[in-house]
C-alpha cells in the first residue's frame, strides 16, 4: 500500500513536507524542521459542521515536477531545472538569456529574460526600455540625471555633486560651483579659489613659512594659513603654525580627541585617524605604514578569513567542488556552499552532492526520497502531490 499523509487545509505547498528527512544535518550547518506529527481531524461528535478549510487532503510521493520546474536534456536529476529563474533555461529547456556586454546583462525573472544594468559608481541605466541598445543612459546623462526621467534645465548640466564617482545632480547647490564636471566649494578649494582653476600659491609669496602649514584658500581668497594633512593648530598661535600631530593618542583625528587606555591612534584604509580598537574582541591588523603611522583595520581574528587566528593569516580559497574558505574560531577550514554537502567524506572531490536536487540525498546526506516510484527532489524537498482518489484505498489516520 502506498504511503499517504492526511493534511488539513486546502492550500498545501507540494514542497512543504520533508519525507524521510532527519531533523538536523550537521555537515550542512543548518537546522532543518522536524517531520510533522500526525494530523488529527475534528472530533466527530463536536456537533458542528466541518469548516471548508479543515477538509482532509491525502498526499503521496510524486515523480511529477511542480510548476516552474522541469527535466532538461542536460539535467543530472529529475525536475532539477527552475525555468522561472535559470538564465540558461529561461522559460524552457535550452532557452538561454543573452550574455552581457560588460556594462549590462540579462537575468531570468519569472521565466522571461530581463535586462539588468551593472551597479557601481559609473553604472548606466536603461531609460528608453529598448532591450537592443542595453543600458544606454550614462551616469552624467543630463536627460536622466541620477534617475530615469530626471532632466536638467537647459542652462544646467548633470555633474558630480561631491566627488568623482559619488552622487550626481543638475547644476550645483550654492556655494558650490561646477568646475570640470564636479561641484566644488570655491570659498575654500585651493585649486579653485573664488572661481574655477584659480590655483593658490602654497608658499604665500612674501609671507613667512610656518611649521606644518601652507597658504591656501579661505573665504574665496588665497594667502590664508592652512594646516597640512594630519596636523592641527591646537594652541591658536599662528607663530607656531600647525604644531600638533592628529595621529597621536592624545589628539587622534583632532585636537583633544584622546584614545582610551589600551588603544592606539592609527589610520584606516582611507587615511583617517581612529582609536584602535574600541572593542576588546577586535585586533588591530597593520597593513601598511604612512609617514610613520600604522595603517590597517580592526578585525575579529576568530572569524576573519584574511586574518584567521592572527593578523595576515589568510585562509586560501579551495579548488574543490562547491567549497569556500572559512575561519572557525581562529582556525582555517572549508565549508560547503549552500545546497551542497560532502557525503562521501573525501577531500578530493569537495562537496560532491547537490542536496537541492539529488533524490538520494534530498536536503541532506542519506535523506532518500521514494526511489521505487522515482520521487523527485526539488529545492531540497521530496515532492508530494494529492493522492489519486480512485486508488486511494483505505487511509490510515
Amino acid at each position: 500500500m502506498k504511503t499517504r499523509l492526511i493534511i488539513t487545509g486546502l492550500a498545501v505547498s507540494l514542497l512543504s513536507l520533508p519525507w524521510g528527512c532527519s531533523s538536523v544535518d550537521h555537515r550542512l550547518g543548518t537546522e532543518r524542521p522536524a517531520a510533522p506529527g500526525p494530523f488529527v481531524s475534528a472530533p466527530e461528535d463536536s456537533g458542528t459542521a466541518p469548516d471548508a478549510s479543515m477538509l482532509l487532503t491525502e498526499y503521496c510521493p510524486s515523480s511529477e515536477c511542480p510548476a516552474g520546474w522541469t527535466t532538461c536534456p542536460d539535467s543530472r536529476f529529475p525536475c532539477d531545472t527552475n525555468i522561472l529563474a535559470d538564465s540558461r533555461n529561461c522559460g524552457g529547456c535550452g532557452m538561454a538569456c543573452a550574455e552581457g556586454n560588460g556594462t549590462d546583462g540579462f537575468i531570468c525573472v519569472e521565466g522571461a529574460c530581463a535586462l539588468q544594468c551593472s551597479s557601481g559608481q559609473f553604472a548606466a541605466k536603461d531609460c528608453d526600455g529598448i532591450v537592443d541598445n542595453g543600458c544606454e543612459s550614462g551616469k552624467l546623462d543630463r536627460n536622466n540625471c541620477g534617475a530615469c526621467g530626471v532632466a536638467c534645465p537647459a542652462d544646467m548640466q548633470c555633474i558630480w555633486q561631491d566627488r568623482l564617482g559619488g552622487e550626481v545632480g543638475c547644476g550645483c547647490i550654492p556655494p558650490k560651483m561646477a568646475c570640470s564636471d564636479l561641484c566644488v566649494d570655491t570659498s575654500a578649494h585651493d585649486n579653485n579659489c573664488g572661481s574655477c582653476n584659480n590655483v593658490c600659491n602654497k608658499t604665500g609669496p612674501g609671507q613667512p613659512p610656518r611649521p606644518h602649514a601652507y597658504y591656501g584658500c579661505l573665504q574665496s581668497e588665497c594667502g590664508h594659513l592652512k594646516c597640512e594633512a594630519r596636523w592641527a593648530d591646537c594652541d591658536g598661535d599662528e607663530e607656531t603654525g600647525c604644531e600638533t600631530s592628529t595621529v597621536t593618542n592624545d589628539n587622534c583625528g583632532g585636537c583633544g580627541r584622546a584614545c582610551a587606555a589600551g588603544q592606539q591612534c592609527v589610520l584606516d584604509s582611507g587615511g583617517q585617524a581612529f582609536c584602535a580598537c574600541p572593542d576588546d574582541d577586535l585586533t588591530f591588523c597593520q597593513q601598511a605604514v604612512s609617514s610613520g603611522v600604522p595603517m590597517g583595520e580592526c578585525v575579529d581574528v576568530k572569524s576573519n578569513v584574511r586574518h584567521c587566528g592572527g593578523c595576515l593569516v589568510a585562509c586560501t580559497a579551495t579548488t574543490a567542488n562547491n567549497e569556500r574558505a572559512a575561519c572557525d574560531y581562529g582556525t582555517c577550514t572549508v565549508v560547503c556552499v549552500d545546497g551542497n554537502a560532502d557525503c562521501n567524506g573525501a577531500a578530493s572531490d569537495g562537496c560532491e552532492v547537490d542536496t537541492k536536487s539529488d533524490p538520494h540525498n534530498c536536503g541532506g546526506c542519506g535523506v532518500a526520497c521514494d526511489l521505487s516510484i522515482g520521487q523527485a527532489c526539488v529545492a531540497g524537498k521530496c515532492v508530494v502531490a494529492p493522492c489519486d482518489q480512485l486508488d486511494a484505498g483505505e487511509v490510515t489516520r
